[in-house]
């Protein structure tokens, strides 16, 4: 365990340095003076602020304490079980412990049995970006020596974003209540959780169609003529440029060469998230695309379609760039949609004059490898001003927005909510 330091918000001002001091000094007085009733409460007093000091010190002591937690992403409405486990490693007893657990500012994950911050914890909280409504806590009494108990947090995540317990503390101390020590998490046990994008029904067909137009084969899988895999009698059904001419020419029956199948070109989404922003920002527009994307990549996925991925900059959150090409995993692709935030409007500009901050130089790379670009944004409006836009071209690049997109003569164009899946009423 890290260092336990003493929490002064929470411990008794008795405790503290100056105040010991003073009331041994006064005591000394007391006692010089012949005042022995004031020196013995003094003493009392001295003795009884030390104690408690040091046993909070001591309980920190010999403290191994753990979380286990599933490791990667969920979605809103699942609920995370984290595992407690904490062993008290000396001969003295722990008479209480507390894990104390702030809640992000987002409020992507929520614990189950919650409670409203104490206005002392309120200055810390805000300081580290955290809830003011709600934090998560976990209570252990009487560890005994040697002794190891175990319990469990359940949360439930609620929307996206990066769940982050690097701000989570143990708490414990004497058991007069006077002193209390905080320890930090052992860094093995701290990790980030993210919470996707939500999951909803959308219609892959125009993505498949591309690839089915770019002469691939069914579901999206395209075949490697450079690999036969087997042959196999003629048909009348297949093509003719699937014929294995050599063995035609030495006079054997005509047959057929089945290729391997391989990946096809894969899609690249782009997406434009300063159009979202503005001094009205469109936050939930921005969250019901990249719910909508975030489906787009696991249904394609399921077709064997390889996606790949490009944000700009966000308030908090780096440019990224993730390419098939590149070993980019569905998962890569969802993380990076929850970690995603709108960046703010600089002052004097206005939400079509802002330029989003990708990282353009690995996108230009990608041309030839990365498949169809998309390109996604809020409106047409904007779309005038994107130089990325304009240096990839219509010729590879599809552009979607979250409105009814406006004719363009070089753009193949199409609306980002027209792709979610509507259920006939039974």
């Amino acid at each position: 365990m890290n260092k336990p330091r003493l929490s002064y918000s929470r411990s008794s001002v008795i405790i503290s340095r100056p105040v010991l001091a003073v009331s041994l000094l006064l005591c000394v007085i007391a006692a010089f003076f012949g005042q022995t009733a004031l020196a013995a409460a003094l003493m009392f007093v001295f003795l009884l602020a030390l104690a408690a000091r040091v046993w909070a010190q001591l309980s920190a002591r010999r403290l191994d304490f753990s979380i286990k937690s599933p490791a990667g992403g969920v979605f809103p409405g699942d609920e995370v079980d984290f595992e407690l486990t904490a062993h008290n490693g000396k001969f003295m007893p722990l008479v209480w412990l507390e894990l104390f657990a702030p809640v992000p500012q987002s409020s992507c994950m929520l614990p189950e049995d919650g409670r409203k911050p104490d206005e002392w914890e309120c200055p810390t909280l805000e300081e580290e970006g955290a809830s003011l409504d709600i934090v998560g806590e976990k209570r252990f009494s009487f560890i005994m020596w040697y002794d190891t108990v175990s319990a469990s947090m359940r949360w439930r995540a609620e929307r996206r974003g990066i769940f982050s317990m690097n701000t989570w503390r143990l708490r414990t101390g004497d058991g007069f209540g006077l002193a209390q020590v905080e320890l930090e998490l052992p860094e093995r046990d701290v990790r980030e959780i993210a919470v996707y994008p939500k999951l909803v029904d959308v219609i892959p067909d125009m993505f498949l169609r591309n690839l089915w137009n770019s002469e691939s084969g069914s579901r999206g899988v395209m075949e490697d003529p450079t690999v036969i895999r087997s042959t196999r009698g003629y048909m009348t059904t297949d093509s003719l440029k699937h014929i294995n001419w050599r063995l035609a020419a030495r006079g054997q029956p005509l047959t057929v060469n089945v290729f391997e199948d391989i990946m096809p070109k894969s899609v690249h989404f782009i997406v434009d998230g300063d159009s979202f922003a503005g001094r009205t920002p469109h936050s939930d527009e921005l969250e019901d695309t990249l719910s909508i994307l975030a489906s787009l990549a696991v249904r394609l996925e399921r077709s064997q379609v390889r996606c790949g991925l490009s944000l700009p900059a966000g308030k908090t959150s780096p440019p990224v760039n993730l390419f098939a090409a590149e070993g980019a995993q569905t998962g890569d692709l969802l993380w990076a949609m929850a970690a995603y935030d709108l960046p703010e409007l600089p002052a004097g500009l206005d939400r079509d004059s802002m330029t989003p901050e990708f990282d353009e130089p690995p996108v230009y790379d990608a041309a030839n490898s990365a498949g169809r670009f998309y390109y996604v944004a809020y409106s047409s409006d904007c779309l005038a001003e994107r130089t990325l836009l304009r240096a990839l071209g219509g010729g590879i690049t599809t552009v979607l927005t979250y409105t009814e997109p406006k004719p363009d003569g070089e753009f193949e164009t199409a609306c980002l909510r027209r792709l979610r899946e509507v259920k006939a009423d039974a």
